[in-house]
């Protein structure tokens, strides 16, 4: 748990994960957080901590990890359906050498698919699947059909929150759906582009309260990501911030942001397989209609 206001933490030892790697997704109720670059620097982050990561761009309208970094990614989840490429053939190595599965587009070819297109999948990523630690899903923002399985399918949840009074009213939104879907999956929640972190803290500590009163759960502070020019100049030149400038403190707090995702309890009780999950939850829209 995190002490507020002096950056000290206390990592609690995470629950061993034999099965796979820990999905963790990262979303928010409102587009245009810095979901993206959240992602990407955690992998590398988490990377850094010697664990094998993948990160999966699920984001259906704007996913753009490969633009991002300046990467031309050839092929997608797609190609895996349509059994034209293996999936070792997709997956391609991106900065701080981490693995990237590009879908973006195809995420709705890999919701719609048959029973029989999540058992080729499965097959396909059967192979490699036990050598990552972690698998972080860059999902699309807002409460879509495209967006809630990845979400609902996760064993830990990141949620990118502003100061924007839209960002946070959505941020308890989904929320609100993933706590009444399963209490157990733990969110981490992350301030962004906010003047402080005092005003990041404070951000979180209003929506514990209305977590606690309404919803009678808990959200974890992940850390706050203040409005820097440092950042939005490695965005620019398709780089990620915790390798180009490590001792920032932009680097500094999303190794923080990482240490505490690394140190949430894993409570799914989730048997799916990894692309499994993602297919079984994709009715579970809440009367959402898709995007």
């Amino acid at each position: 748990m995190q002490k507020l206001g002096n950056n000290v933490f206390k990592i609690a030892k995470p629950d061993t994960n034999n099965k796979g790697p820990q999905v963790c997704t990262v979303t928010s109720g409102k587009g245009g957080v810095g979901k993206t670059n959240l992602s990407i620097n955690v992998a590398i982050a988490l990377k850094k901590m010697r664990k094998k990561v993948l990160l999966l761009d699920a984001d259906v309208h704007l996913g753009n990890i490969d633009l991002f970094l300046g990467i031309h990614s050839k092929y997608n989840i797609s190609d895996i359906i349509q059994g034209e490429k293996e999936i070792d053939e997709v997956i391609f190595k991106g900065p701080g050498d981490i693995d990237i599965l590009p879908a973006s587009s195809a995420v709705i070819d890999l919701l719609e698919a048959e029973d029989k297109i999540a058992r080729r999948l499965n097959l396909a990523f059967a192979r490699s699947e036990k050598e990552y630690d972690y698998m972080i899903v860059d999902s699309g923002a807002g409460l879509s059909k495209t967006v809630l399985p990845f979400v609902l399918g996760a064993d830990k949840v990141i949620i990118v929150v502003t100061s924007d009074p839209a960002s946070i009213a959505d941020a308890y939104g989904m929320i609100k759906i993933v706590k009444n879907f399963n209490d157990s999956i733990p969110v981490l929640l992350v301030p962004n582009r906010v003047e402080n972190r005092q005003e990041g803290e404070s951000i979180y500590r209003k929506m514990k309260l209305m977590v606690q009163r309404f919803l009678n759960s808990q959200i974890t502070y992940g850390g706050t990501l203040n409005e820097e020019p440092l950042i939005e100049e490695t965005v620019k030149q398709q780089k990620a911030v915790i390798l180009e400038h490590p001792g920032s403190n932009a680097a500094r707090t999303l190794k923080v942001i990482a240490k505490n995702l690394y140190g949430l309890p894993n409570n799914s009780d989730n048997q799916y397989k990894l692309f499994e999950r993602f297919i079984a939850n994709r009715n579970q829209s809440f009367g959402v209609e898709n995007e």
